[in-house]
């Protein structure tokens, strides 16, 4: 470590992350994977917030990613491209949280008081995905996967995911632009970590995943894709009762 890092740290400019702490819990990241973030700028904050829409979901999510993508550090070989998407909105609030100097309230309905209250989104409210140990058994910790019968399941990282949005963009401007409403995507979670795709290899494995490999195949992958679907699920927990948080987070006055 760097003295410049060092004194950062002191001056609680910068915070690294616990890779276990966040939504992936750090199960798809491999072992010299290191990640910090640091206060955002007033910058980063004015472009932000500069004729937010929270009705344009696409303005909305890419200003998010775009203060995450300027405010972690990695480890030497890797980008922000490396990180998992599940973690993103994760880093964001921590982000926010470290810049403001307060935690990040929710407002929700406690069901046996009967009364409004609040929690803090926080690693010791938020709820953590529990896999059964049959499903555990199947996790490959040298290629950080899950390798069912030859199935390697991982989640996609922000930058395949980047990169699948600007395909859709692009297909979108074509007359028959619907088809790929109906194709499936599941793809994205047998990719070997990759952190980034081409056009056309994403071309390539839609007609794979879709056309090529046998039902059996696909119905397999299905399944798989719904086992392990509560990896990612954002929410928190207060005793027995768990909060949805998706709705209940203003992102358009989150830097107040």
């Amino acid at each position: 470590m760097s003295l410049l890092s060092i004194i950062k740290g002191i001056l609680n400019l910068q915070h690294k992350i616990d890779l276990k702490k966040l939504p992936s819990q750090g199960l798809f990241y491999k072992d010299d994977f290191e990640l910090q973030i640091k206060k955002a700028e007033l910058s980063d904050i004015i472009e932000y917030e500069y004729n937010y829409d929270r009705e344009d979901l696409g303005i909305v999510i890419t200003r998010l990613k775009n203060v995450v993508e300027k405010n972690v550090i990695l480890s030497s070989g890797y980008t922000y491209n490396d990180i998992k998407s599940i973690d993103v909105v994760f880093l964001f609030l921590e982000i926010v949280k470290l810049t403001n100097k307060k935690p990040i309230s929710v407002y929700y309905f406690n069901d046996i008081s009967s009364k409004e209250e609040i929690i803090n989104f926080e690693t010791t409210t938020f709820n953590y995905f529990e896999l059964d140990e049959e499903t555990m058994t199947k996790y490959d910790r040298s290629s950080k996967e899950f390798n069912f019968d030859g199935y390697k399941y991982s989640v996609p990282s922000i930058g395949v995911e980047n990169v699948l949005t600007q395909f859709l963009l692009s297909k979108s401007l074509l007359p028959n632009s619907s088809v790929y409403n109906a194709y499936s995507y599941d793809f994205l979670y047998f990719l070997g970590n990759k952190s980034t795709l081409t056009f056309d290899e994403i071309d390539n494995l839609i007609q794979i995943f879709n056309f090529d490999i046998s039902e059996v195949d696909q119905e397999n992958i299905r399944k798989i894709v719904k086992k392990l679907s509560v990896i990612g699920k954002y929410s928190l927990k207060k005793d027995s009762q768990i909060i949805d948080v998706t709705a209940r987070i203003d992102l358009g006055s989150i830097w107040k």
